[in-house]
């Protein structure tokens, strides 16, 4: 059976949950003991970082888009990329870009205001908010939030009619991070609503969540 080296609250564990669960794949989880000095868990992952799964055969794969296109080679049904080659392109991209650019301006927006202690984020006091981060990460995650928005027009999901591995990467975000730091709901993304709505009922999604999730403690 594959096992999933995860911590329950990153969005990156979340993210390959929910697509084992979508392909109802069967699968142990393991919470690694102390990653950063382990020399197990550095067999499992040179970087030391959260997801890695485990093969029935012993081999590892790491980072969490990478995981999830193995999947879905591996457990092609349901399919999570579409056949169309600019499609599947441009699911891809919706990934990448989540992973790269969007959670970097989430994580300003975040520790501009915020000290992060699991399972707390604790509000800083008023004289030791960085402002000028917060303001610029609020512009820069509103551009992704608008992009996003027209992506989803005349869709019901990323993926169109499909609910795809563009889909997996943006519900962590648009569900409940972004909501919990109140930038989200917004009335300039009604479509971005109407997902998140769809994907919250989604059982891959309610099975997947953190069990513990993020709360802020003032």
């Amino acid at each position: 059976m594959l096992k999933l080296h995860h911590l329950d609250r990153s969005p990156f564990g979340w993210k390959v949950r929910m697509v084992l669960e979508e392909k109802k794949i069967p699968y142990t989880l393991v919470i690694p003991e102390n990653k950063s000095e382990s020399p197990a868990f550095l067999k499992l992952n040179p970087f030391r970082l959260t997801p890695v799964l485990e093969l029935e055969d012993g081999a590892t794969i790491y980072e969490s888009t990478v995981i999830n296109e193995y999947l879905e080679d591996a457990f092609p049904e349901p399919a999570m990329l579409p056949k169309d080659h600019y499609e599947r392109a441009r699911i891809r991209m919706i990934e990448d870009t989540t992973d790269q650019y969007l959670y970097l301006a989430h994580r300003e927006f975040r520790m501009a205001q915020f000290e992060y202690a699991p399972p707390f984020l604790v509000r800083k006091k008023a004289d030791e908010v960085d402002h000028k981060l917060l303001e610029s990460s609020r512009v820069k995650i509103h551009e992704h939030l608008t992009r996003l928005e027209s992506e989803l027009a005349g869709r019901s999901y990323f993926g169109g009619t499909m609910f795809s591995l563009a889909d997996v990467a943006l519900a962590p975000p648009l569900t409940a991070s972004l909501k919990l730091l109140g930038v989200l709901p917004d009335k300039r993304y009604p479509l971005i609503a109407a997902w998140s709505a769809r994907v919250v009922e989604r059982k891959s999604y309610i099975t997947s969540a953190p069990k513990e999730p993020l709360r802020i403690k003032e």
